[in-house]
C-alpha cells in the first residue's frame, strides 16, 4: 500500500479523468507498468525480487515433480 498526498492525488485525478479513467485504474495500467520498466533498465533487467525469484523457482519444482509422478503413472500401466 501506499498513500498519496494532496497534491500527488490531484495530479493523478486530473491524468485520469482527462483518460476517462478512475485513478486506480491509471495507477494499475500506467504507472506501476511504467515504474517498473524504469526500475528493471536503471538495475539492468535484475528487477525481480528475492521473494519472486524464490517463488519462481518452487513452481518450477512442483512442476518437475509433478511431471515425474505421471512419467512413472503412466510407466507402471506399460
Amino acid at each position: 500500500m501506499q498513500s498519496l498526498g494532496d497534491s500527488a492525488y490531484m495530479k493523478l485525478r486530473k491524468i485520469a479523468d482527462d483518460r476517462d479513467i478512475t485513478v486506480q485504474e491509471l495507477i494499475r495500467a500506467i504507472v506501476i507498468p511504467d515504474w517498473l520498466k524504469l526500475a528493471e533498465a536503471h538495475d539492468g533487467g535484475n528487477a525481480q525480487s528475492e521473494r519472486h525469484r524464490k517463488r519462481i523457482s518452487r513452481a518450477g519444482a512442483r512442476t518437475s515433480m509433478l511431471q515425474a509422478a505421471v512419467v512413472s503413472k503412466s510407466k507402471k500401466k506399460q
